[in-house]
């Protein structure tokens, strides 16, 4: 995981963005278990789902609030 979260700081760092990455103790699999983990609400965790477009072949992040849903529909006729 080392090289994975190397890979990530150097990202941000060429975008020029300042983060900290925090290594969870305890399982982070949903909105609301990070969020106990982190100290914050589940509104305050973002989810980040990646799908692949069938007529495309692209990739598409979304990025969604711990407390909300991804309307799939909507996400299937945006992604195509």
């Amino acid at each position: 995981m080392a090289g994975s979260i190397d890979r990530v700081t150097k990202a941000a760092a060429d975008a020029g963005l300042d983060i900290e990455i925090r290594r969870m103790g305890a399982s982070t699999r949903t909105a609301e278990e990070a969020a106990a983990q982190c100290g914050c609400t589940v509104a305050q965790i973002v989810k980040s789902m990646v799908f692949q477009g069938q007529a495309s072949g692209k990739l598409f992040l979304f990025l969604v609030s711990g407390s909300n849903q991804l309307d799939l529909a909507k996400a299937a006729a945006l992604t195509g």
